[in-house]
C-alpha cells in the first residue's frame, strides 16, 4: 500500500514539474513575441521614414507610370483585336479551300434556285399550253430530270452551307480585308509599344533618383516582414504549448481521480475489516468502541 502511494506521488509530482516547465516556456515565448512586435514597429516606422524621403519624386513619376498603364491596356485591346482578325482570316481561309475542293468536284453546278426556275417555267407551260404528246412526255421527262436534279442540288446546298460559286471572290475579298485590318492593329500597337517604352524609361529614370534610401526602406520592411514571420512562429509555438498544458493538466486530474477512487476503496476496506473485528467482539459481548459502532451501523 505504502509504495503505491509513493509511486503515486512521484507520477505527480514528475507531472507537476512537467505543467511548471511548460508553462515558463508559455510565459518566455509571451515575452519573445512581445520583444518581436516592438523591433517590429522599429523597423515599421524606420521603413515609413526612409519611404517619405522622396514623395516629390514619386509624385513626378505618377503621371507617367498613368499614362503608361493607359498605353499597355490599349497594346492589349490591340493586340485582342488583331488576334481576333487573325483567327478570322485563317477560318475564311479555311472555309475557301473546302469550297474550292468541293466546286472542282462537281460538273457544271447549277443552284437550287435556278433548277426550281426551270421547273416552274415547264410547270407553267404544262399547264398553259396545249402541246401534243410527245412534246408532253418531254416535258415530264424534263421535269422527272429536273426534280432528281434539284434533290441532288439540295444535298450539295446543305453540305456547303449555302454558298454558291460566285461567293468564293467574296471570300477572298473578305479574308483580304481581315488581314488588312489585322495589319493595321499590330501597327498601331507597335507604335504604342515603343511610346510606352518610352514612358518606362522615363519613370526608371525617376527611381534611380530616389537614392540609396529606397534600398534601405526596403532592408527596413524585410526586417519588419520577418519579425512578424517570427511572431507567427512564436504563435504557433505557444499554441502548441498551451496543447502540452491542457494535456498535463488532464493527466493531473486523471491522476486525481484515480488517487480518490483508491482511497476510498482503501476506506471501505479498512471499514469491512473494523466491521468484522465489531462483529467479533460483539459475539463475546465485549465493549465496541465508536469506531466500531460505526463501521457496523453506519
Amino acid at each position: 500500500m505504502t509504495d503505491n502511494s509513493t509511486g503515486q506521488k512521484d507520477e505527480f509530482g514528475a507531472v507537476i514539474e512537467q505543467l511548471r516547465k511548460v508553462q515558463a516556456a508559455i510565459r518566455a515565448c509571451h515575452r519573445a513575441i512581445r520583444e518581436t512586435k516592438s523591433r517590429a514597429w522599429e523597423w515599421r516606422d524606420q521603413r515609413d521614414e526612409l519611404r517619405g524621403e522622396g514623395p516629390s519624386i514619386r509624385e513626378q513619376m505618377e503621371k507617367p507610370r498613368a499614362q503608361r498603364e493607359e498605353l499597355n491596356a490599349e497594346v492589349a485591346r490591340l493586340k485582342r483585336l488583331r488576334n481576333e482578325e487573325v483567327e478570322r482570316a485563317r477560318e475564311l481561309q479555311e472555309r475557301l479551300q473546302d469550297l474550292r475542293g468541293e466546286f472542282a468536284e462537281l460538273d457544271d453546278f447549277v443552284s437550287l434556285e435556278e433548277l426550281q426556275k426551270q421547273f416552274r417555267e415547264l410547270e407553267w407551260r404544262q399547264q398553259t399550253t396545249s402541246t401534243s404528246i410527245d412534246e408532253e412526255r418531254e416535258i415530264l421527262a424534263e421535269m422527272s430530270r429536273l426534280t432528281l436534279a434539284m434533290e441532288a442540288a439540295a444535298k450539295v446546298e446543305k453540305r456547303l452551307g449555302g454558298a454558291r460559286p460566285d461567293d468564293l471572290d467574296q471570300l477572298w475579298q473578305e479574308i483580304q480585308e481581315a488581314r488588312n485590318r489585322a495589319q493595321d492593329y499590330h501597327e498601331k500597337m507597335v507604335s504604342l509599344v515603343e511610346e510606352a517604352q518610352q514612358k518606362h524609361q522615363k519613370i526608371m529614370g525617376f527611381s534611380e533618383n530616389l537614392g540609396p534610401a529606397r534600398a534601405e526602406a526596403q532592408e527596413a520592411h524585410e526586417q519588419f516582414v520577418l519579425c512578424l514571420q517570427e511572431v507567427d512562429e512564436m504563435r504557433t509555438r505557444v499554441e502548441e504549448l498551451m496543447e502540452q498544458e491542457k494535456g498535463l493538466r488532464k493527466q493531473l486530474d486523471e491522476i486525481r481521480t484515480r488517487r480518490k477512487v483508491e482511497r476510498e476503496q482503501r476506506e471501505r476496506q479498512v471499514m469491512e475489516e473494523i466491521a468484522e473485528q465489531a462483529r467479533r467482539k460483539q459475539k463475546a459481548g465485549q465493549k465496541l468502541t465508536m469506531d466500531e459502532l460505526r463501521a457496523l451501523y453506519g
